[in-house]
C-alpha cells in the first residue's frame, strides 16, 4: 500500500514506494536493466543500463527497450495510488535512431499531486504477478477472460491479438522450439543465457537478477531428476547436457500452452518497443487477475543468423503484415504455482542525484 499525499505521504516517501513496485516490472533473463535518476522530489529520469544489457541475447536491445515500457507502466499504476499524475515524456532529449545512448534518458517523469486522479485496480496485482515458466495444465481458457485480456491494451498503434486454435497452437509451438534451437546453437549466446538462467550445479549461488532453477520450471522431484545428469556429470559436460535440457523444456513450455497471445506495431521505433512494453504488462497483470500464468517466448522474434524464415512464418501465422514488427509473443495457460524471480534493492537502481 502506498500512503497517499493527502493522508500524510511526503513527496519523497512516494517516491520511493512507488519506484519499489515499478522494479518488479518484467524483463528479459531478469536483467532488470534500469537506472534511476531522481532530479528532485518529483521528477524521475529513467535510463537503460548499459552493464546490464544482452549483447548476444538481445542485439538491438529490443527486449530492453520493451522492459523500459514495462517499468513505466508500473511505475503509473503506483502513482495513481499514491494520489499522483505521472507525466511520462519518451526520450526527452532527442529521437533514438539506431543503437540508444545509455547517456540519454529514455523517460522523464514527473509526478503531480491529482485530488482527481483515479486508481487502477490492476494496482492489486503488481506484487503477485511473475513469469510462470511451469507446464501448463490442459484446462481452456474461457473465451470470456480472453476477452478482458484483449480490452487490457490502452497504448495507440499497438495491436494485440490472441488464439486457442489448436493446430495453431501446434504450429506455432514448433516454429517456438525451432527458434529456441537455432538460439542456442550459438555457444556464445548459450553462455550468455547461463550467465543469467543459474542451473545448479553450473552456478548455485544466489543472486537478485537474474533466475534459478525453480524460477526455471525445474522445480519438485521432476525438476531434481531433470537436473541429476548435470549433478552427477563432469564438469565439462555440463553446458551441453544444459542446452538439452532447456531445449526440451522450452518444448514442453510452448505445448503446453493453453493459448498464445502477441503484441504488435506498426513500426519498431523506441516508442514503439516502448508503448508495447506498457501493453504487455498490462495484459500480463489481467492474467495474473485472472488466475492465468504467462511466458513470453520470444526467440522467433530475434535478428539471429538463420531464424529469418521462421519469422516470416510466424508473421503468415498470425495475420501480420510484414511491415509491421511483432514484438512480444506469449504463451498463456493454468499452471501451479511457481517461484518468483528475485529483485535487487531500490537503491540500486539509483544514480547521483542533483
Amino acid at each position: 500500500m502506498i500512503l497517499p499525499f493527502d493522508q500524510g505521504g511526503g513527496p519523497i516517501d512516494s517516491r520511493g514506494q512507488i519506484l519499489s513496485y515499478a522494479i518488479l516490472a518484467p524483463s528479459p533473463l531478469n536483467i532488470q536493466p534500469w537506472s534511476v535518476l531522481c532530479k528532485d522530489s518529483c521528477r524521475i529520469d529513467l535510463y537503460l543500463d548499459k552493464r546490464r544489457l544482452l549483447s548476444l541475447m538481445d542485439p538491438g536491445s529490443r527486449q530492453a527497450c520493451i522492459s523500459c515500457g514495462t517499468f513505466i507502466e508500473n511505475l503509473d499504476i503506483a502513482a495513481r495510488e499514491a494520489g499522483l499524475r505521472a507525466e511520462i515524456s519518451l526520450f526527452p532529449s532527442s529521437w533514438p535512431v539506431g543503437d540508444i545512448d545509455p547517456g540519454q534518458p529514455v523517460a522523464e517523469i514527473v509526478l503531480v499531486p491529482d485530488l482527481g486522479v483515479v486508481s487502477d485496480p490492476l494496482f492489486a496485482w503488481l506484487e503477485t504477478r511473475h513469469t510462470n515458466r511451469s507446464i501448463y495444465t490442459n484446462d481452456p481458457i474461457p473465451s470470456d477472460i480472453i476477452s478482458i485480456l484483449a480490452d487490457a491494451a490502452n497504448q495507440p498503434f499497438t495491436t494485440l491479438g490472441f488464439s486457442a486454435e489448436p493446430s495453431f497452437r501446434q504450429e506455432l509451438s514448433t516454429h517456438i522450439t525451432d527458434a529456441m534451437e537455432i538460439t542456442f546453437s550459438d555457444r556464445d549466446r548459450f553462455s550468455e543465457f547461463l550467465f543469467h538462467v543459474r542451473i545448479p550445479p553450473i552456478s548455485a549461488h544466489q543472486y537478485s537478477d537474474g533466475y534459478g532453477a525453480s524460477e526455471t520450471g525445474l522445480d519438485g522431484v521432476r525438476g531434481w531428476l531433470s537436473l541429476l545428469p548435470l549433478r552427477i556429470s563432469p564438469a565439462g559436460l555440463r553446458n551441453g547436457l544444459a542446452r538439452g535440457l532447456i531445449l526440451r523444456l522450452a518444448r514442453k513450455q510452448a505445448e503446453s500452452a493453453a493459448a498464445f497471445g502477441w503484441i504488435a506495431t506498426k513500426g519498431s521505433s523506441r516508442h514503439d518497443q516502448v508503448r508495447a512494453g506498457r501493453t504487455y504488462e498490462r495484459v500480463h497483470l489481467t492474467a495474473a487477475s485472472a488466475g492465468l500464468s504467462l511466458q513470453p517466448m520470444t526467440c522467433v522474434l530475434e535478428p539471429y543468423s538463420g531464424m529469418g524464415d521462421h519469422y516470416r512464418r510466424v508473421l503468415d501465422l498470425l495475420g501480420i503484415p510484414d511491415t509491421h514488427t511483432v514484438q512480444m509473443l506469449f504463451r498463456l495457460g493454468y499452471s501451479h504455482s511457481s517461484s518468483q524471480s528475485r529483485r535487487r534493492d531500490v537503491q540500486d537502481f539509483l544514480g547521483d542525484t542533483e
